[in-house]
């Protein structure tokens, strides 16, 4: 190892700390819960279209859609995962919940969004050689921050299954 890359890992802001000691956001920071809320809310407004309707077997359905959107919103547990602001990342990706990741836009070098049978995985190479990884479920809710504030550094993976 050089004294040039001894300097930047020595120099990393990128680290584990508590939760409560976040810096204060500037911005209303973008977040990704486990719990997708947005579609959940539309599924039950659909199957309430479809009661209202009251075509045929559509009744059946639309009941279902409703039980099966407010039983999710109401008793599925959520939890934060992700959270985006200009200057960083937070991953909130410990057993223990109240530590989390600060990852700085400037110490990643390449972020990979793996596809695999049970849940989804990205990850971020830093600086320092270390890896940074959070369980997702849709590369939809971080692709366009990630291509924001750290462009061109997506390292293309295929669709596979495990």
């Amino acid at each position: 190892m050089n004294p040039g890359e001894k300097a930047i890992i020595l120099s990393m802001r990128s680290q584990v700390i508590k939760v409560r000691n976040l810096p204060e956001w500037k911005t209303q920071p973008h977040s990704v819960h486990v719990k997708p809320v947005l579609f959940l809310t539309l599924m039950g407004i659909f199957g309430s279209l479809l009661l209202i309707t009251r075509q045929g077997g559509m009744i059946g359905i639309g009941l279902f859609l409703i039980m099966v959107s407010i039983f999710s919103l109401l008793m599925l547990p959520d939890r934060l995962l992700v959270q985006f602001n200009p200057d960083y990342m937070v991953l909130y990706n410990h057993r223990d919940r109240s530590l989390c990741s600060i990852v700085y836009w400037d110490e990643i070098v390449t972020w990979q969004y793996e596809y695999h049978a049970t849940h989804d995985r990205l990850a971020l190479s830093l600086l320092d050689g270390t890896v940074q990884s959070v369980e997702l479920f849709s590369k939809r809710s971080v692709a366009r921050y990630l291509e924001q504030y750290a462009p061109g550094k997506e390292v293309k993976s295929s669709r596979r299954k495990d």
